[in-house]
């Protein structure tokens, strides 16, 4: 895959202020439909994450609006959407959900101390490593984050306020009617530039509007889920709310709470927006600055956490729908941030649209989001992948499962990754094996000891099993014979413990991991 300094090449040398002239003005048209496109595909997927995380949807909503304006004037990628992404509001969980009733200011600190992370980081030029990170790394990133969404899914379909046999088939109608206008714009080619989200947005909204069925027959609408219409309405209540607090940041309560938050979500929304960056750059043939784009970033999200919304970078499958309705330059992204302005300023002052919609419509284009965002290839056909790969890439989708954090799976995946790759360059067959064995025996001393605990310990057992497996795999294409069968009754025995790791995991360590835990207690009634 060619990288973003690679891509530049396509393109004739140009002056900045040529470039940047080019960049807003060359595409017009396009661009111009492609933000209004954008702009609706966005709702009910920022909508959907911010329900998820349990904060209401306008702070998500906001973070679109600052993110793609500021983006479209400073950010590097031009033609890259950067909005409220689920990747990096599902990191500050661990920081709502303690504080969001009590310090929301430890929310807001924790945005911009990562944008200060990210704008660090764009000036030592981190986004030209993009390039190094394993396609491996990222499959497992993007399926550990799907499965995270349906879980998420599921557990508000239980919830004691969904538990309506309408709302479960309003769910299928929508789903049905997302795969459908899919296909009726195959056959209408006028329909291919509206959205397929947008079916079920309008037609569930619809129905449930014409027939009062939120009042006859409980169907739960956002406004419900939410808590109140008011959480739905745009509201400025947190705006410069890190600034009434101040006092309170600088504690070893607030420090504690939001360092390795903050972290993390700079981490993730660098990665993301980098893969997101240079798979724009190779469908566009166009010049992309990734450094550039990570230094806006990182103001983007200094400025969210000061207006009080959530944190965010570039959303892939929000891109590819800016690229496929023809949005190409910075005009794209801000038509899209100043149509969501409008639309929040409308909603606001006129009517509460947002709120009326039915959950049923959300959750069935989450469901779709998560089938997309899934890449079936490395599941159905994962037996044509080298070993190493498969091992990498379940590793990583199983520690964001488990941890409900991206960036502990990123890193361990390339941490896995280069162990293994190093490993089976440098050492020889005999070295391998013996090292595999090490590996394999570490493995279960640490998940029977326990000596870490019943969680770490068990994801460390795991980290080590798949080292094992991998570099056995290695030794096996390099050997004949005796050391052959030894390599395969390695990798056999690590494979058994690595999934023994995974059960207990489960089971013992991360019960979060598993999703009938989470629905079961969704579902279960409340004292």
């Amino acid at each position: 895959m060619k990288s973003t300094e690679q891509t530049a090449e396509l393109q004739p040398k140009q002056g900045f202020f040529r470039r940047e002239m080019s960049e807003w003005f060359g595409n017009i048209v396009g661009d111009l439909w492609g933000g209004i496109i954008t702009t609706f595909a966005l709702l009910p997927e920022v909508i959907g994450f911010m329900i998820v995380v349990g904060i209401p949807p306008y702070m998500g909503l906001f973070t679109c609006v600052c993110l793609t304006i500021l983006t479209s004037f400073i950010g590097g990628r031009p033609g890259m959407i950067t909005a409220g992404a689920g990747a990096t509001a599902l990191i500050l969980v661990s920081v709502i959900e303690p504080y969001f009733a009590t310090h929301p200011e430890y929310i807001f600190a924790t945005v911009i101390l990562a944008g200060i992370i990210q704008l660090i980081l764009g000036i030592c030029r981190v986004g030209s490593l993009v390039k190094f990170l394993p396609d491996c790394v990222m499959k497992g990133f993007v399926n550990g984050f799907a499965i995270v969404i349906l879980v998420s899914q599921l557990k508000l379909c239980v919830e004691p306020v969904s538990q309506n046999i309408e709302n479960y088939i309003l769910i299928g109608i929508g789903i049905l009617l997302i795969v459908g206008f899919g296909q009726l714009k195959k056959l209408l080619p006028f329909l291919r530039k509206i959205p397929d989200s947008l079916a079920p947005l309008v037609i569930v909204t619809a129905y449930v509007l014409i027939f009062n069925r939120n009042i006859v027959n409980n169907v739960v609408n956002i406004g419900d889920i939410s808590g109140s219409m008011d959480n739905v309405k745009a509201s400025f209540q947190y705006v410069g709310n890190v600034f009434v607090n101040f006092g309170n940041i600088f504690t070893g309560e607030c420090l504690g709470a939001i360092i390795l938050p903050a972290f993390y979500i700079a981490a993730v929304g660098l990665i993301e927006s980098m893969l997101t960056g240079r798979m724009v750059s190779e469908e566009t043939k166009t010049y992309g600055n990734m450094n550039r784009e990570a230094r806006a970033q990182g103001i983007g999200n200094m400025v969210c956490g000061i207006l009080g919304c959530m944190p965010g970078c570039g959303m892939i499958a929000m891109t590819v729908t800016n690229l496929k309705s023809g949005g190409k330059g910075r005009l794209s992204q801000l038509v899209a941030g100043v149509l969501m302005a409008g639309l929040l300023l409308f909603t606001s002052l006129v009517y509460p649209i947002i709120g009326v919609i039915p959950l049923a419509a959300v959750c069935a284009v989450m469901f779709v989001v998560c089938y997309h965002t899934m890449n079936w290839d490395t599941i159905i056909h994962f037996y044509r992948k080298p070993v190493i790969e498969t091992v990498v890439m379940v590793l990583s989708a199983i520690l964001i499962i488990a941890t409900h954090n991206l960036a502990i799976g990123v890193g361990a995946g390339i941490a896995l990754y280069a162990i293994i790759y190093l490993l089976g360059r440098f050492t020889p067959p005999a070295a391998q094996i013996a090292i595999s064995l090490a590996f394999l025996g570490g493995a279960i001393g640490v998940g029977i000891s326990g000596f870490f605990g019943f969680n770490w310990g068990f994801a460390i057992a795991m980290f080590a099993a798949a080292v094992a497996v991998g570099l056995s795999s290695i030794t096996m294409t390099k050997t004949e014979g005796a050391m052959k069968s030894i390599a395969l009754g390695i990798m056999v025995a690590s494979i058994g413990v690595g999934v023994a790791a995974v059960v207990a995991c489960a089971t013992i360590g991360f019960p979060e991991m598993t999703p009938w835990h989470e629905i079961i207690a969704a579902a279960t009634p409340k004292a």
